[in-house]
């Protein structure tokens, strides 16, 4: 099981910083981060995310967005990322990452989980089940 796990977005403010809070109970010995690829830095969690995981008992109330680095990439040995395009890009930055990066919703679907980011909170919570359905996929492979 890889101990270092990294989940990538685009803003790191809604969908991997819930995808953080929705895999950590599982997996407690594993050191589970997120970062952005043009992340709103210093930013918290979007308030609608937020809301949508306490209504599932979960919480990002303590995230604040930071910018991927390579020291990221290169200390990951599994990357995840919520995009196609964005598993594309992680690649372009670090070839390396082959055999490592792949599409949260690769067991799911390998479709993207859509950016819920300035929508409706159905939005988020439509977000919410496409990464809960991805991680529990992942997590019977992990």
């Amino acid at each position: 099981m890889p101990r270092r796990i990294l989940i990538v977005c685009k803003g790191n403010i809604c969908r991997s910083p819930m995808a953080v809070a929705m895999l950590r109970p599982h997996l407690t010995d594993a050191h589970i981060d997120s970062a952005g690829l043009a992340a709103m830095q210093g930013y918290r969690v979007d308030p609608a995310a937020e809301r949508t995981l306490r209504a599932h008992g979960l919480s990002a109330g303590d995230h604040v967005a930071r910018q991927l680095s390579s020291a990221d990439l290169d200390n990951a040995e599994l990357v995840l990322a919520m995009e196609k395009r964005q598993v594309t890009a992680l690649l372009a930055l670090s070839p390396a990452l082959r055999g490592r990066v792949y599409l949260l919703s690769r067991w799911s679907g390998d479709r993207d989980i859509r950016d819920p980011y300035g929508r409706t909170q159905e939005n988020f919570d439509i977000a919410y089940g496409q990464i809960d359905a991805a991680i529990g996929e992942w997590r019977s492979r992990l």
